[in-house]
């Protein structure tokens, strides 16, 4: 595809291991127009696009749910930063929200950075009927997992 492409880590990327092995290998491929949103932010017609892959923290029997979700909030929080005072669109594999479950913490942040924007994916198949789209509270959601947008780009920035 033509065009500077950013991607992020999702929870079936077990190919992925680390930001720096995932950077050195698009560098000596020459994959210049990939990049990794990872504990950072990228400009891209005025706006700062931040996120990270996020957890759910179900069923939690010896703490490693937990302690991902914590790494992946501090990810967020790194990320929010990163885009100082530029209007920020956040991206995130797992749903900070859906019908039947909120995350009280990511969507703190969200809103504590002043996210105008939160588009997530991970819903696929029957799960998109528990999708939460539009503003809540400050923030404005929207599902792009790829069969729910028909595996057509989306345009987000205007």
């Amino acid at each position: 595809l033509p065009g500077q492409k950013i991607i992020m880590k999702g929870n079936h990327d077990y190919w992925w291991t680390t930001a720096n092995k995932m950077n050195a290998y698009l560098k000596a491929e020459g994959f210049d127009t990939l990049h990794i949103l990872h504990n950072n932010s990228y400009r891209v017609e005025g706006y700062a696009l931040c996120g990270t892959r996020g957890w759910f923290v179900d069923e939690d029997k010896n703490g490693h749910n937990q302690k991902v979700f914590n790494r992946e909030l501090m990810r967020l929080e790194t990320s929010l930063k990163a885009a100082g005072e530029r209007p920020k669109l956040v991206f995130l594999h797992y749903p900070p929200l859906y019908q039947g479950y909120r995350c009280p913490e990511i969507i703190a942040l969200l809103e504590q950075y002043g996210v105008e924007r939160c588009y997530y994916g991970h819903l696929h198949g029957g799960s998109h009927r528990l999708a939460v789209e539009g503003r809540q509270g400050g923030v404005a959601y929207y599902l792009v997992s790829a069969d729910y947008v028909g595996f057509r780009p989306q345009k987000i920035c205007e």
